[in-house]
């Protein structure tokens, strides 16, 4: 039902196929800085991909929330999860009685409102019995986060008031608020580390972890030097005011619940 360009491919197995484009094999980008095309060669993994897709049977299904002004994934976010074959179903817990029990995770990007209370049960129930629960939601302005915040403050998480702002020039790019974090660790990160990448975390909210909390790895983190404006997007310095509040602050977690359910939270919906 589309058109098909020469040297392209038809992976087949039974009653399913898949069709991989040439341009999906060499794959042409722009580069904004120098006006030029890059070709990179990306055959291996659109091959392997159709074939772990015709040959799976039951493909992994990820809910995406909606209902509170949610944005739409960002091209590069949702061409990996397509090609890692997961398959993605929109969720209105407003209308449904609970997270569907074939959803093997649940996503919210950047939610523009609050959740209800009803919703922020269902979802933290989903958790504990096993659900996955990945969160990427930076500071909103004008609008408080209450019930979505308080699945973090379940497990001795909280959030500050404000955008974080780097005291380190090594912790941040561009402008002191494009935060540049430690990573430590972890099976997120340790890809990054091994390659050398860093992630940039623009417009982030503080996460304090409590002391006494249990089951929560912080895997990117401010310098010391880090405090959170509380102007949030009024502000008009970058140096710390009366009223602002010190880090040092975590910027992602992991959140280890019960029956094996996992939530991982970035406070930065612009990295």
């Amino acid at each position: 039902d589309e058109e098909v360009a020469n040297n392209s491919l038809v992976v087949e197995c039974g009653d399913r196929s898949r069709y991989v484009a040439y341009e999906d094999i060499y794959v042409t980008e722009t580069d904004i800085y120098s006006y030029s095309y890059t070709t990179s060669f990306d055959g291996e993994g659109a091959i392997t991909s159709a074939i772990d897709y015709v040959v799976t049977e039951d493909l992994p299904q990820l809910y995406v929330l909606e209902g509170h002004g949610e944005q739409e994934l960002p091209a590069t976010f949702a061409d990996q999860i397509a090609k890692e074959n997961i398959e993605t179903t929109q969720l209105s817990l407003l209308t449904e009685e609970s997270v569907p029990e074939e959803a093997d995770a649940v996503l919210i990007y950047e939610p523009q409102s609050d959740i209800s209370a009803e919703e922020k049960t269902k979802l933290s129930t989903y958790a504990e019995n096993g659900g996955k629960l990945l969160v990427i939601a930076g500071p909103v302005d004008g609008v408080s986060l209450d019930n979505l915040e308080s699945l973090l403050a379940d497990y001795g998480v909280t959030t500050s008031d404000g955008i974080v702002v780097e005291g380190s020039e090594d912790h941040y790019t561009a402008q002191p608020y494009v935060l540049l974090p430690d990573m430590q660790s972890d099976g997120i990160t340790e890809s990054l580390i091994e390659e050398n990448y860093y992630p940039n975390m623009p417009i982030s909210q503080g996460l304090v972890v409590a002391d006494d909390a249990e089951g929560v790895t912080e895997f990117l983190t401010t310098s010391d030097e880090a405090f959170s404006k509380t102007a949030g997007y009024d502000l008009a310095t970058y140096e710390k005011e009366d009223g602002d509040i010190d880090g040092p602050f975590a910027l992602a977690v992991s959140i280890a619940c019960e029956n094996d359910g996992e939530i991982i939270w970035f406070s930065s919906a612009s990295f």
